[in-house]
């Protein structure tokens, strides 16, 4: 082969190797190289723990103004209007009227019913004088005005024994009751006994007696 056709084989060579070249770099997409990936902020730590604050004491300073609670007051004056009023209390209910004085009567005294009693002179006796006979069909009856209201009583009767002896009490045509009495075992010293009777309003009459036999002598009575 002669220089001349090395020649152009050599630059054929060279041009076939520059196209190839070329067609490489057209084909070939060039190299994309990512970017370097961005780090991601560390976790934040946890929120400090929110501690309350310590309880208010009465009186609240908030800026310049304290807040406190309004005094109150308590009074007897009327509930504001559509509240319900408080109820009184009940009142307080007894066996007892009131209203009533004490009666004191002697059992001499004029205005008496004496069916076969007598009255005896005893100057150690109250007022002077006591009623005796008393028992069997003999009583003694004895009045009572100005009751205002019906209700128990206090019946307190003086009288004198020299021995024990039963003295039955009624109040009008009431239930009697009986006491057996023992006294100062004298006719000349007066002693005492109560019972509790009902003593209707108005006037009533208060009786003594013994159906059985003989009674104290009567001196006074109280009624309260």
């Amino acid at each position: 082969m002669s220089g001349r056709n090395r020649v152009l084989l050599r630059r054929l060579g060279w041009t076939a190797l520059a196209a190839g070249v070329a067609a490489t770099a057209v084909l070939v997409p060039p190299l994309i190289v990512p970017s370097p990936p961005v780090a991601s902020p560390p976790p934040s730590a946890a929120p400090p723990a929110v501690v309350p604050p310590a309880a208010a004491p009465p009186s609240v300073v908030t800026s310049s103004f304290v807040v406190t609670a309004p005094a109150v007051t308590l009074s007897a004056a009327a509930p504001p209007a559509g509240s319900a009023a408080a109820e009184p209390p009940p009142p307080v209910t007894s066996s007892r009227p009131p209203a009533f004085e004490s009666v004191t009567v002697h059992a001499a005294d004029p205005a008496n019913l004496r069916t076969g009693a007598r009255v005896i002179e005893c100057a150690t006796c109250r007022g002077g004088s006591r009623v005796g006979y008393i028992g069997g069909p003999n009583i003694l009856a004895i009045p009572v005005t100005g009751v205002i209201a019906a209700g128990n009583r206090t019946l307190t009767i003086v009288y004198e024994t020299e021995e024990p002896r039963t003295l039955a009490v009624a109040v009008n045509d009431g239930t009697a009751q009986t006491r057996l009495l023992t006294g100062a075992a004298s006719l000349l010293i007066p002693a005492t006994t109560s019972v509790e009777v009902f003593v209707p309003a108005g006037t009533s009459w208060i009786k003594f007696f013994n159906d059985t036999g003989s009674a104290p002598d009567i001196n006074e009575i109280v009624l309260s």
